[in-house]
């Protein structure tokens, strides 16, 4: 996991997350583990990218600090942690094919879903019901490809958070979650030293993508960025099946 090649693509995902978290309330998340399945196995993308995402979540906590709301944070929680148990338990059982194809399949969905669907005010009439669901489906797509923000976007697509506390409030959902697969991939022993070791390297990255997210937030059109973005989404997902024909 030291060849130039391995470091450059692992650079850029760091910085890709921290934009994301801090600008984007993780709208490019989906491509962390796509993007370093170029290089790596799934397994190790998979396990390599969680202490990579802590660093930027520390970064991302302290630029929204005490700016979420607490209420949302109660409702979605319970529903992360069944997702995060059920995903675990696929990893566990999974062939490394089959992995690969479900990590391409969700990043395929996600960018049609942007793409081709317009996010329009969902009712909230079942509002715990869409906690529970979207939540789930978060905790199992933060588990397998580490983007939570997809699903989680149609939950707060309904909720019209002002802006500031949606980016704070999804940031630290993401970092609970984090700490919770912290956990798991420990236990089960997808996550190794030489992962976190590795992430730690890549820190001082993580701060300067924080600072750039920030600061694209305020200054470029959004809906354009994003579409470009999920159309680079869309041709990883298919370089990915590509790869296993």
């Amino acid at each position: 996991m030291t060849e130039p090649i391995q470091l450059a693509v692992i650079a850029l995902v760091v910085l890709l997350s921290g934009i994301s978290k801090s600008g984007f309330a993780g709208a490019l998340g989906a491509f962390s583990v796509p993007i370093l399945m170029m290089v790596l196995n799934p397994r190790d993308a998979i396990a390599l990218m969680l202490p990579l995402l802590i660093v930027a979540d520390i970064f991302s906590l302290k630029s929204y600090w005490r700016l979420w709301n607490v209420s949302e944070l109660k409702r979605l929680l319970p529903g992360t942690l069944v997702g995060i148990a059920l995903a675990t338990l696929f990893l566990q059982g999974v062939s490394e094919f089959w992995l690969t194809v479900v990590i391409a399949a969700m990043s395929i969905v996600f960018a049609l879903k942007s793409l081709l669907i317009k996010n329009t005010p969902e009712s909230v009439g079942h509002l715990k019901l869409l906690a529970a669901s979207t939540s789930t489906a978060a905790g199992i797509s933060t588990t397998l490809i580490h983007a939570g923000g997809p699903p989680l976007m149609v939950y707060f697509n309904a909720r019209k958070l002002e802006p500031t506390a949606y980016i704070a409030t999804v940031a630290v959902l993401f970092a609970l979650m984090n700490v919770i697969k912290l956990a798991t991939f420990s236990a089960t022993g997808l996550l190794q030293w030489q992962h976190v070791l590795l992430a730690i390297c890549f820190t001082p990255l993580a701060l300067i993508g924080n600072r750039l997210g920030v600061h694209l937030a305020k200054r470029l059109p959004k809906k354009q960025f994003l579409l470009v973005m999920n159309g680079l989404l869309l041709m990883l997902g298919l370089v990915l099946i590509g790869k296993l024909l």
